[in-house]
């Protein structure tokens, strides 16, 4: 099992690639710290599914305060931290006109802000420790080309890729890879409308004809599986890289 002793947290880690990321991590040996924003219930679901390696937090990932205390508590539990999965965030259209300072704020919230201060507070505790770890941020195809009714998102996701490269060289002299996964349209809870309500059919077709691979959505478990590469050790000689997983989306028509 390649990931036995270690210690993995994960936020958003109560329901779609977050929660498979959880999974993975207990069947390949390692204990995890299932963080969810806001439901212990949830989080502790995920838990049942980790067989016996797993303890639910949550965390408001908004609140730097709260970030410092989780990062203390999982230590305290876990006694440390060698892998960080930053899977947690919101998705919600905004466009021209339609987005007011609250969505704009609730998205850097939950997307950026909290994940930059995860690396940083996670980074301080892996160097503090002697150094090495393995770090994995959740970006988008989003980020990578634009999306007119996902302006913020869009933006944010790209600040998430080009900060996954900073942390990198800031963090790769003390053997720390940080890493980038760049999701297309994933099969999560936050979509299973658009995937089997009839009233999105014509979206869901609209996804699905846009999409080169013609599968509109692709398998979280495949999601997840990459993370399990970035933080295993044939990605020793990954530093800032980002791997595009959105079925061929961002590569042309």
């Amino acid at each position: 099992m390649r990931f036995e002793g270690k210690v993995a947290l994960v936020t958003g880690g109560s329901s779609g690639i977050g929660a498979e990321t959880c999974v993975r991590f207990a069947e390949e040996g390692a204990n995890v710290a299932v963080v969810a924003s806001s439901s212990m219930e949830k989080a502790k679901a995920t838990v049942d599914r980790c067989q016996g390696r797993g303890n639910a937090f949550v965390c408001d990932l908004a609140d730097v305060g709260a970030i410092d205390r989780l990062v203390a508590e999982v230590v305290e539990v876990f006694g440390r931290i060698d892998i960080l999965v930053n899977s947690a965030g919101v998705f919600f259209p905004t466009r021209v006109g339609e987005t007011n300072e609250a969505m704009f704020d609730q998205m850097i919230g939950a997307n950026l802000k909290g994940c930059f201060f995860m690396c940083d507070r996670v980074g301080q505790h892996m160097i503090a420790r002697g150094g090495g770890g393995k770090i994995v941020n959740m970006g988008s195809g989003a980020g990578v080309a634009g999306r007119s009714n996902y302006l913020v998102y869009s933006a944010v996701k790209a600040g998430v890729i080009n900060m996954t490269r900073s942390f990198a060289v800031a963090l790769a002299p003390h053997g720390i890879n940080v890493n980038c996964l760049a999701p297309g349209n994933t099969a999560t809870p936050m979509n299973e409308s658009v995937r089997t309500e009839q009233e999105y059919a014509e979206i869901y077709a609209t996804i699905q004809e846009k999409t080169p691979s013609q599968r509109a959505f692709a398998d979280p478990h495949e999601m997840a599986g990459a993370i399990m590469f970035f933080c295993s050790d044939d990605a020793r000689a990954s530093y800032g890289a980002m791997l595009l997983m959105d079925e061929g989306v961002s590569a042309g028509y």
